[in-house]
């Protein structure tokens, strides 16, 4: 969603704008496929929102958070046409891939990046081509091969791995997302249409075994289930700008998943990613990119740990007074535009 938001904003503005995609469209990816209510103003600047709200999805009315003793707590979604949905990747990815290339981005897909240098131009090169650029815009996620080639990788510490897949959509699930703490991480689940529901599992990789058991009596999901993963979950922030190059979405900052705002922060940071390179002036991207995060971080650091600590985390809710009114507190604050 980054590298697509920002190709059909450069594109828009009449910029000569080239897309490298290593996947062949459509294809699936590791998320919880949940659409936050933020996202919808993006859209339609993008001029897409009508077409995401016509592919199969989900509408979701509320949040039910799950503790490890199996106690719950609801809070109440946005409803009519800023309604949180859940919507597969594949289905939102080639939406917007495929307007930024109506717009006149070019798209070649089935390319890997392979080398990159600079000197008064971006030299890139990937096992078909070579090609130059001005100004390079990495949006390839947390394990960002242009940061990798530039050498601003953090080192990679401990952390959790996510499973996610598609699986039937258990009778009587209603419009809801479910966030279930379980001892051994937790799980994220979400209608996405269709019949099917959208299922994660986060966990550290010695759990991965029993987290895995749990889902598969809980969704009668067969043992030799093809899983997609991903880690690490989470890592360090790198600076977004640099002289002549952009990070955009994942590649820049990595937010817990448990908030569901990573397609959005990937959205607007494609949206003011492209603005900074069409206004001539890159500096002015680190600031708005701040502005994006701005009041919302604290909220992701409480779900990460949360999410870490589960069993406390359960504790805590039971003995909470007004559980809801906060919960209905923090949602709020998270799917606000």
């Amino acid at each position: 969603p980054a590298g697509a938001s920002c190709a059909a904003f450069c594109a828009m503005a009449g910029l000569r704008t080239l897309v490298l995609e290593r996947a062949k469209f459509p294809r699936e990816k590791v998320c919880g496929d949940c659409l936050n209510p933020a996202c919808w103003p993006v859209l339609e600047r993008l001029g897409v929102a009508d077409e995401v709200r016509a592919a199969p999805n989900g509408i979701l009315s509320s949040v039910e958070f799950v503790g490890v003793d199996g106690q719950s707590v609801s809070a109440p979604l946005p409803s009519g046409s800023n309604a949180e949905i859940a919507i597969r990747r594949s289905l939102l990815d080639e939406i917007l891939l495929r307007h930024a290339r109506s717009l006149g981005a070019e798209i070649r897909e089935g390319e890997t990046l392979l080398s990159l240098a600079r000197d008064d131009h971006w030299k890139l090169a990937t096992d078909h081509f070579e090609e130059a650029a001005s100004i390079l815009v990495a949006a390839d996620g947390r394990n960002s091969t242009v940061a990798r080639l530039c050498g601003l990788m953090p080192r990679k510490g401990r952390d959790r791995v996510a499973l996610q897949g598609h699986v039937p959509l258990p009778e009587n699930f209603g419009n809801r997302v479910v966030l279930q703490l379980l001892r051994e991480g937790y799980s994220g689940q979400a209608p996405v249409g269709d019949g099917l529901l959208n299922l994660c599992l986060v966990s550290r990789p010695n759990d991965l075994p029993a987290i895995k058991s749990w889902a598969e009596r809980r969704f009668a999901i067969p043992l030799d289930y093809p899983w997609r993963t991903i880690a690490p979950l989470a890592r360090a922030a790198l600076p977004p700008g640099r002289p002549g190059l952009l990070l955009v979405g994942d590649a820049a900052r990595v937010v817990e998943p448990f908030t569901g705002e990573g397609i959005y922060y990937a959205l607007q940071s494609g949206e003011i990613a492209a603005e900074a390179i069409r206004a001539g002036n890159l500096r002015q991207y680190g600031a708005a990119h701040r502005q994006l995060y701005a009041g919302r971080l604290w909220i992701n650091s409480l779900a990460r740990h949360a999410v870490e600590h589960p069993r406390l985390t359960t504790r805590l809710l039971r003995f909470m007074p007004n559980e809801e009114w906060i919960l209905s507190l923090l949602t709020t604050k998270v799917v606000r535009p």
